[in-house]
Parts: structure tokens; sequence; C-alpha cells
């Protein structure tokens, strides 16, 4: 069981946590790294390692026991640096308030290898390494929550975050409430410099069942590749993100099938470029992108893309949709329903492989209306105190739009909204009268607003 969200300040409140869950537990207190190991040795499940405040150089911690809590005396006033790595090898164990800044190694910062692990409250900052955080696989049920993952130095081809995938066992590993932030990419390095955010899987895995969430995270400034997210495996949920402020680096459906993005906040950056694979969903997403593509489908050779749902989305500027229909291998099955766009996006859409399915789509009046494929309406988009534009006009201006039968693939054991029954703000769609095209439904009891930012993801002890 996961720690509370928000976090635990001193060591009196941590234990008085820790005697809820076991009332034999231990409580070990520890400042090196030979104390560390010998408490594993006694700890049993249930039991609390404490590693009291300071700074600590060249510590090889490997966690090995399972189901222990080993936390910060003080989150964020524990820090790792030097050498420092954490390895975690061990089942169920839940870990919280460490910083990792600062340091030099060759391998990995954080090592995940075993089950059901929780990652809480940890800030890994310019760290000369290979990966931050890497979830290795042959494992399952990993959570990283409100972690902060920084200023990573310019070592060419070497992500943030990696999450492996497994062939014939879904991981479920769950990143939620992370921030990403200041990944660059030295000038003139080009878009595949390798310094992606967040990794799902590689190449290899990619008919790999992954059913990775990744939800409520933060991205800013993360253009160390032109890949913010590569999500190279199968049947992963990106949902509730905000990107801001990523120039052309965007969100990538790079290898694999059957991925969702959902509810997504694209802001002054590029959006979505959908590569290969079968069966993606984009739905209920948000783009502003301004100068940068919204959405681009590839025409690429080695597996082709085919069924894309691009369903109840809101366009605010960007350039043109790009569709891919360019060459030999052009996309099949590309369904767009029920999209709004202002009056900005200009063309709405460009290189169509003229076999796209367009249902409902509507533009604001006075532009480029793509030959009838997108209607003319009268509406208006009113920015809201959050800086974002929601629309304002009546529901008969949409006389045909429909909100159903959009034929989503659903992913088992996730939820995965298939029928599209909620909008980017989780009201319920279908049989109300305010119900209209694009993500959002205009409400006064839940304005459009950003599930993520800067203040509330990441450690509190950071923001």
């Amino acid at each position: 069981m996961p720690y509370p969200m928000k976090m635990i300040k001193n060591i009196g409140i941590v234990l008085l946590v820790l005697a809820g869950f076991h009332s034999f537990a231990e409580t070990y207190m520890v400042r090196t790294q030979t104390e560390f190991d010998q408490v594993q040795k006694q700890a049993v499940s249930g039991d609390s390692i404490v590693w009291g405040k300071g700074s600590y150089s060249n510590v090889n911690l490997s966690l090995e026991t399972d189901g222990v809590f080993f936390v910060a005396e003080t989150s964020g006033v524990v820090t790792f640096t030097g050498s420092s790595v954490l390895a975690v090898s061990g089942n169920g164990n839940t870990l919280i308030g460490f910083q990792f800044v600062k340091g030099k190694i060759k391998g990995d910062v954080v090592d995940i290898s075993g089950n059901n692990n929780t990652i809480q409250q940890v800030n890994i900052e310019a760290y000369d390494s290979h990966y931050y955080l890497r979830i290795r696989p042959n494992c399952q049920y990993n959570s990283i929550l409100y972690c902060n993952f920084e200023a990573k130095p310019e070592t060419k081809e070497s992500s943030v975050v990696q999450v492996e995938a497994t062939e014939g066992q879904p991981g479920y590993h769950l990143i939620s409430h992370c921030s990403f932030k200041n990944h660059t990419a030295p000038p003139d390095a080009g878009g595949d410099f390798g310094i992606e955010a967040l990794r799902i899987g590689y190449s290899y895995q990619r008919t790999f069942i992954s059913r990775t969430i990744v939800e409520y995270c933060y991205f800013e400034k993360c253009n160390g590749d032109y890949e913010i997210i590569s999500c190279k495996a199968c049947e992963n949920i990106m949902r509730y993100n905000t990107f801001r402020n990523n120039g052309p680096a965007h969100l990538t459906l790079r290898h694999g099938s059957r991925n969702m993005v959902y509810g997504n906040f694209f802001l002054a950056g590029a959006g979505l470029r959908i590569k290969e694979g079968q069966n993606h969903a984009v739905i209920n997403n948000y783009f502003d992108t301004g100068k940068h593509m919204a959405i681009q489908i590839q025409n690429h050779h080695f597996d082709p893309v085919d069924t894309v749902n691009i369903s109840n989305n809101t366009f605010i500027s960007c350039s043109p949709l790009q569709l891919g229909g360019e060459g030999e291998y052009p996309p099949r099955n590309v369904s767009l329903a029920n999209n709004i766009f202002s009056s900005s996006v200009n063309p709405v859409s460009i290189d169509p492989s003229n076999t796209e399915s367009w249902q409902s789509n509507y533009i604001k009046n006075g532009n480029n209306i793509n030959s009838g494929k997108v209607k003319v309406a009268e509406y208006r988009f009113v920015q809201n105190k959050t800086g974002l534009y929601e629309i304002e006009a009546a529901k008969e201006a949409f006389a045909d739009f429909v909100s159903s039968e959009l034929f989503i693939f659903e992913i088992p054991e996730l939820d995965d909204d298939s029928s599209v029954g909620f909008d980017i703000m989780k009201q319920v769609r279908g049989n109300n009268s305010n119900d209209l095209p694009g993500s959002y439904l205009p409400s006064e009891k839940y304005g459009l607003k950003f599930y993520a930012t800067a203040d509330n993801t990441g450690p509190e002890y950071l923001q």
C-alpha cells in the first residue's frame, strides 16, 4: 500500500503512519551503507528503514528485502551524490523522499526489477548517468508517484525514464503526478539526439503488451529529442498530462499498437506523431501548439499505420493536421469525428490519403473547410482565467453532431473510456443538452483547467 500522496515532512509523522500498518513493526535509523546493509538482514515486511538527514556521496543502495518502508528522515533533506545509485529488486516496498543530485555514474540512478514497489517524492536532477530511472522487464505493478526528473546532462542516446516491456506479461506500471523538466539537446544536435523524457519499450518490444499508464504528469522544455514520450509497446494510456514549451518535441506513438492518447493538453510546442501500429485512439485532447504541428500521421513502410480514431479533440491554434497520404504506405482507416477547430487552423489538414472518414467535425465560420469535410458553424472560443479557451455556442449550431458509435478499441483491465463517455473534465457525454463537439462540454461547475502543472507535480519539497 503506498503512502498518502502528500509529503510526510518529519520522522515523527512517518513512524506514526507506519505503526498503523504493522503493530509490531520495527524502525531502524541508518546513516551509512554498512548500516543499511546490516539492517536489511533483520528487517521483515512492515518494518521501516529511515535514512538520517544529510548529504551522502558514493552510496550503493540495494534494496533486496520485501515489504519495507525505506524513507528519508525528512523528505527532500536526504541527498545522494557522487556515484550513488539505488537498485530495488525486492517486492512491495515503499520508498519516499530522497534526492539524487549532481552525481556521475555509468549505469542507472534508480533501477527497479521487483514487483509492486512504490517510488514516491524522489528528485533526480543534473545526474550524469545512463537512465535516471529504469523499470526492468519481467516485473509488474510498480508505481512512480510525485517524482521529479530534471536537467539530464547532454548524454547522447540515453532516455531519462525507461519502462521495459515483457513478452507475454503486461507490466501494469503507473507513472503519475511526475514532472519532467529541462532536458535539452546541445545546439545543432538534430531531432534524434536521444534524451527522450520517457520511453515505454524498445523497438524489438513493439509487439509486447505493456499496459503502462502515464497520467497527470507535467513536461516542460523537454527537447533533448524530438520524442518526449516515445511509445514502443502495446496497450498504453497517456492521459491528463500537460506538455508545455517543448518546441518541436512531441509525444510519439513510435512502435506498437492499441495505444491511447486521452485528455492531454499540448501548449506552445508540438503535439502528437503516429509513426506505426494499428488501432490507436486520440481522444479528448486540447491542442494549442502555435506554429507547431498538432497531429502528424506518417507514411512508413515498416509497420504501416492502420485504424486510428481521432475524436472529440479541440484545436485552438496549430499547423494543419498531417494525414500521411504521400508515399507507398498511406495510413488506412483513419477516422476523424466530433473534433472542433478555431478559425486560426487553416487549412485543417494536408497530405490526405483521400480514404479518411470525416464525421461531424466543425470549424468556426470564415475559413478553408477542406471541401466540405469540415463543417462551418457559428461559435467562438473565450479564454478563461486559466488561459484555456472554452467554446461558447448553442447546441443547435451543430445539427448533426453525434457522440457515440465511434468504435474505439478497449484495453483489458484498464479504465480507458473506450466508449468516449466523458469529456476532458470527466463530465458525462450523451443525452446532455450541453453536449458539443470537441474535448470539453461547457459547464459552470467544471471549468476547463489543467490537471498537471509545475505546482502540483513532482515532490512537494520542490514546489
